[in-house]
């Protein structure tokens, strides 16, 4: 059976996962407070604040997007590009929810929750709620923040690094690719090995030879020597 290359992660898995649990953490905890919220709003008559709408928005859509990148990481390789265009517009989404909840709750933010301002405890608990949201909206935002940082920092250092290539094979057809880079290694490795070894040293000196050049000469001198009676007996004939 042929089995496929597939891509390696270019994440580093601690960071990846580790900024993704808090993303989602805080997600489902800002959720969760604003249907609290939207629950006893839509019971007492009143709209949803246009702020609250936001944030709902930013939680539902970064659950979701946790969800799919976490899986399309583990499965095939998450693409940092693909990464990068959702993260941008995950933060643009929290930044403006922030905003907004900053502005309409500075005073409750700044404000202590006890029966002094919140007369009661239903008072004192909606004040904690706030707050609570507020804290993870914040918690929220710098993860986002985080979550494209990595995804800059990885897409710079794929880049450098070069394209993932499944490496090739020259076997031609009916030939075992193992075989034909088994034999392309140990025609590379004999080659450096040849390369490897020092010319040898002859003479007192030590002056280096080169072998095929003192086979050359050798042949050149036995054929002069083979040749050097003939032409003396042709000479004394004369």
């Amino acid at each position: 059976m042929r089995s496929k290359s597939v891509k390696p992660s270019a994440y580093p898995a601690l960071p990846f996962h580790g900024i993704r649990f808090l993303i989602f953490l805080s997600s489902i905890v800002t959720a969760i407070i604003l249907a609290v919220f939207i629950y006893h709003l839509h019971a007492d008559g009143y709209k949803l604040p246009f702020a609250f709408l936001i944030l709902l928005i930013a939680s539902l859509l970064s659950i979701i997007n946790v969800i799919f990148t976490s899986l399309a990481n583990c499965a095939c390789g998450l693409s940092t590009k693909l990464s990068i265009m959702l993260n941008t517009l995950l933060l643009l989404i929290w930044l403006l929810a922030l905003a907004l909840l900053s502005y309409n709750m500075a005073h409750t933010i700044l404000t202590s929750c006890s029966a002094t301002y919140w007369g009661n405890k239903t008072g004192i608990s909606i004040c904690r709620s706030y707050k609570a949201l507020f804290s993870f909206t914040v918690t929220g935002t710098a993860s986002m923040i985080a979550a494209l940082w990595l995804d800059i920092i990885v897409r710079r250092r794929a880049n450098r690094l070069g394209a993932y290539d499944p490496m090739g094979s020259m076997a031609a057809v009916g030939e075992d690719p193992a075989d034909v880079k088994l034999a392309d290694r140990n025609g590379s490795s004999s080659v450096v090995a040849y390369d490897a070894v020092p010319p040898p040293m002859s003479g007192a000196q030590g002056r280096p030879y080169n072998h095929t050049l003192e086979y050359g000469h050798a042949g050149e001198a036995a054929q002069y020597y083979d040749s050097a009676p003939a032409r003396s007996r042709r000479g004394s004939r004369g």
